[in-house]
């Protein structure tokens, strides 16, 4: 089976059951205008949306990647990855960051396995809209 890749609208959000670890952040991106996602995706299962990303481009040449993935994502990981490094890789932007909450330890190895590296050994404190901490990724094509 395979997933269908369609242009990211902010109603897959509200479609979405984001994955718990995801849940406290998911506020951030509520009324937040359609623009404001950037050059973003969704990952879409029979019809219903099961993971939504994208990258804000900050300045010329530097971009802020967001993920947000639901319970469902787990069994698409492999195509969702290709999808996400295939538009990393396309967006031609020069260095690509990305913060993860400091308690999510699978978007961390995500991160990686993307090919984003550590930037921030010790957590940035107090980092996130809801205080928690997170650290910094960075991928520089």
């Amino acid at each position: 089976m395979v997933i269908e890749i369609v242009d990211f609208d902010r109603a897959h959000l509200s479609a979405m059951a984001v994955q718990s670890a995801q849940l406290a952040g998911v506020g951030q991106f509520k009324d937040c205008p359609q623009e404001a996602f950037g050059l973003a995706y969704t990952a879409m299962d029979g019809g219903k949306p099961v993971a939504c990303a994208g990258i804000v481009e900050v300045w010329p040449g530097r971009g802020y990647a967001w993920a947000l993935l639901s319970e469902q994502a787990g069994r698409w990981m492999v195509q969702i990855s290709r999808a996400v490094s295939r538009a990393i890789a396309l967006s031609g932007l020069r260095r690509i960051e990305m913060a993860v909450d400091a308690d999510f330890v699978a978007g961390r190895r995500w991160a990686v396995m993307l090919g984003f590296i550590l930037e921030t050994p010790q957590p940035m404190r107090a980092y996130l809209p809801d205080g928690r901490d997170a650290y910094l990724f960075s991928k520089v094509n």
